[in-house]
């Protein structure tokens, strides 16, 4: 094999874009459904898309409520409060939609706030129309429960009344 690399270097710079290629990419589906799988309680898989600088899955609910493994706040500093402790949390305020409440996290915490924002706004590079359509009506939807997740970047919306959640992530940082 080796006289082959000699004479031949094209095998071994396809193997070493291979796994260049293979290493930026954000990760699998099912990777994704296992982490989620300990706060929801997922049917089947929508969509879902990743690249190097992007994820977004879409996937049915079996039920709309939120496992306890995840904390649960009914307000934005509680939530924060729960993020700085355990590195995610979920916020269920009813009447209020997600978008809102990104922008009151924002206002009360900058740097949380804004880390959600801009995984949804990376993650538009991976959106088809069908999931951006599911993440813009989730954002908009009142009752839409908002959680993230500090460790992977991931802003997750949890749209009970339509039946799915959509989870996305920008650059990992």
């Amino acid at each position: 094999m080796t006289c082959c690399l000699r004479h031949n270097p094209m095998p071994l710079a396809y193997l070493a874009a291979f796994v260049l290629v293979a290493g930026c990419q954000r990760e699998e589906a099912a990777a994704q459904r296992v982490w989620l799988r300990q706060w929801f309680s997922l049917g089947e898989t929508r969509a879902f898309e990743a690249r190097r600088g992007c994820a977004v899955g879409l996937y049915d609910l079996v039920t709309g409520q939120v496992k306890s493994a995840l904390a649960v706040a009914d307000s934005v500093p509680g939530m924060h409060r729960e993020i700085a402790r355990r590195g995610a949390a979920a916020l269920d305020m009813p009447g209020q939609g997600a978008d809102m409440a990104m922008v009151a996290m924002a206002n009360h915490h900058r740097p949380t706030g804004m880390a959600m924002r801009r995984a949804g706004l990376e993650a538009r590079a991976c959106m088809t129309e069908v999931t951006e359509s599911a993440f813009r009506h989730a954002l908009d939807e009142t009752g839409t429960v908002l959680a993230w997740d500090e460790t992977r970047g991931a802003l997750i919306l949890m749209a009970r009344t339509a039946g799915y959640l959509v989870v996305v992530q920008g650059e990992a940082r």
